[in-house]
Parts: structure tokens; C-alpha cells; sequence
């Protein structure tokens, strides 16, 4: 037997199951979005950027904001204690994060679900928490210029739907039995007119 790779064989096996592996953790502070007028056209707009706080460690977390399409992200060490979260106040590069971050906040109310702020009340949810919570899309039929075109996507709803705004059209729902027997809908699906 050949001690001189049986030793180090168990040495690197040791290492392996010792080792113990992080699971990264997501939570979203989503934007809330708004419609405003530019140039006699609707766009949508973002109020608040959107941040999130990820677990990477267990010990550090990143935090990142975004406004639009730029944004920053740091990494900060934290602690826990009981259900709170406790987030240092200086990143692990000695930058102060309350100087260029106003409503920063360092201490959150932290469950599998999501994490409150002790001191502005945002409340970030977990990716795993907000997946579950999102509807199916269901599908439906608007009816433009008397023909029925299917939106069985949520892409596809969203692309239409944004031109109607931007045209500023507006529609009223048809009563499922009227859809059926006008433009042969199975009343199932919801059914929306376009007005002209």
C-alpha cells in the first residue's frame, strides 16, 4: 500500500466534506413605476430605483441600486441577531455609505420572505417569494377594427397594450356572451374593444 497518496487523498476529501456550501439569497426592492407625458406621448417612467440586497456569504452582502440602466453595487459586511438584520455602515472599503446613499438604511427585520426596514419602512422580498406570488398570465382577445386578435402571452400583451397607450385608445370590456355570439370568443377568455 502506498501511504505516500493515501494520505493526501484523505486530506483532500476531508477538505471537500468540511466545507460547506453558501446558497446565494436575492431581495428586490422594485421600482414603482409611473406614466408621464413627454413630447405629447406617454412613457413610462421610474420614481425610486431599484434595489436589492444579496446574500453572497455569510458574512457579506451586496447592495445594489439602479436607476434606469446605471447603477452601483457594493459589498457590506453584516451580523444577525435574532430576526434583525444588522448592516455595517461602511463598506468593506471603508467608504461611508450614508454619504452618498441618503435613505440607506442598516437595520431590517429579516425573514425567509423578505426584509423590512427599521427606519424607512422598504420592504424587499425574496425572488424565491415573489415568483410564487406572480399570476399566471391569462390569456385574452381584443377586438380592433372588428377583428379579434388573440394575446395568449405576456410579451405580446405588453407590446400591444404599450401602442394603445401611446395611441391613447380606449377600450371597454364585452360581456363574455356578447363576445361569443359577435366574434365566436369562447367565454373562457375575456374580451376588450377597442374604441375609435
Amino acid at each position: 500500500m502506498n501511504y505516500k497518496i493515501i494520505f493526501p487523498l484523505l486530506t483532500l476529501i476531508g477538505l471537500i466534506t468540511s466545507c460547506k456550501s453558501y446558497k446565494i439569497k436575492v431581495y428586490s426592492l422594485s421600482r414603482k413605476i409611473e406614466y408621464i407625458e413627454t413630447d405629447e406621448k406617454k412613457r413610462m417612467y421610474a420614481t425610486e430605483p431599484n434595489k436589492s440586497i444579496v446574500f453572497i456569504s455569510d458574512s457579506t452582502v451586496n447592495y445594489t441600486k439602479i436607476y434606469g440602466h446605471l447603477g452601483a453595487s457594493t459589498t457590506i459586511k453584516y451580523r444577525k441577531l435574532n430576526d434583525t438584520l444588522i448592516l455595517e455602515s461602511q463598506d468593506i472599503y471603508g467608504q461611508n455609505l450614508t454619504e452618498n446613499n441618503p435613505d440607506f438604511s442598516n437595520l431590517y427585520l429579516i425573514n425567509n420572505d423578505s426584509l423590512t426596514s427599521l427606519q424607512n419602512e422598504e420592504k424587499y422580498y425574496s425572488v424565491s417569494y415573489t415568483k410564487s406570488k406572480t399570476k399566471k398570465f391569462e390569456p385574452f382577445y381584443l377586438i380592433v377594427n372588428n377583428q379579434k386578435i388573440k394575446l395568449d402571452n405576456r410579451r405580446k400583451a405588453i407590446r400591444k397594450l404599450k401602442k394603445l397607450i401611446d395611441q391613447e385608445k380606449d377600450w371597454t370590456e364585452l360581456d363574455k356572451e356578447v363576445a361569443k355570439s359577435e366574434y365566436g370568443i369562447p367565454t373562457k377568455f375575456r374580451t376588450y374593444k377597442i374604441n375609435e
